[in-house]
């Protein structure tokens, strides 16, 4: 599968190959790395380039180490773990605000909600059906659904059918839980489970633009009602 390679820094063309391999195809999420050994034969390297081309694209996030006797190197699974954590970085270093999240859910989710409206099959719209259900049960007896908030986003977004929405809107929901007040009123509740049971109602009527619309008003409402509660947390 790979060839032998030939310069100062022959961890980086290993690095390179392997990036490449996952790429287009030739390796896929789950697949297991040849071992060890096999690589230094492989790519005629010693076995310190190897292992450093190994950890580096274990810092980029494409492969998984896993120990024990069925163990090795993996090709993970893409998500928006790397993503949501620079994202998190950001926030514990003070430099991302309710204020900044607001703006950006505002420019990218309207159209995600569109998109949903046009493209969800029956299966999508039961799962937000669920979900929506799911909240308002649990909004009943106190208990927080802020899991079920942003489950309910992502649902949307995987319902738009276009993965770079579904990576963004990933992140961005893990953020908001971070920063989001775990403890809101009665009233918020409501107003949140309102929304939501607006914007599938749009979406399982196949009406884009009403999906658009009522998405743009949830989000408004949502960061008032966040606002207040950014300015009275501890900084960073």
């Amino acid at each position: 599968m790979f060839t032998s390679v030939r310069t100062p820094r022959v961890y980086e063309h290993i690095v390179e190959q392997i990036e490449s391999a996952i790429f287009d195809g030739r390796l896929r999420s789950g697949d297991r790395l040849p071992p060890e050994r096999e690589l230094v034969r492989q790519f005629s390297a010693s076995r310190v380039a190897v292992r450093e081309a190994l950890r580096t694209l274990e810092h980029r996030g494409l492969i998984d180490v896993r120990h024990g006797s069925s163990g090795g190197h993996f090709v993970r699974d893409m998500d928006a773990g790397l993503l949501r954590r620079d994202f998190t970085t950001l926030l514990r270093l003070g430099r991302i605000s309710m204020a900044h999240l607001g703006e950006a859910r505002l420019g990218i989710e309207p159209e995600v909600a569109r998109l949903a409206a046009e493209r969800a099959t029956d299966v999508d719209v039961k799962k937000l059906r669920e979900v929506v259900d799911q909240r308002g049960a649990v909004a009943v007896t106190g208990q927080s659904a802020r899991a079920l908030d942003t489950g309910f986003h992502r649902l949307i977004a995987a319902a738009a059918k276009n993965p770079v929405h579904a990576l963004l809107i990933d992140a961005l929901m893990g953020l908001e839980a971070e920063v989001a007040a775990p403890a809101m009123s009665d009233d918020d509740h409501a107003h949140i489970g309102a929304a939501h049971e607006t914007i599938l109602a749009a979406i399982a009527g196949r009406r884009p633009e009403d999906a658009r619309a009522a998405m743009v008003a949830h989000i408004v409402d949502l960061g008032r009602r966040l606002r207040p509660l950014e300015h009275a947390a501890p900084g960073p």
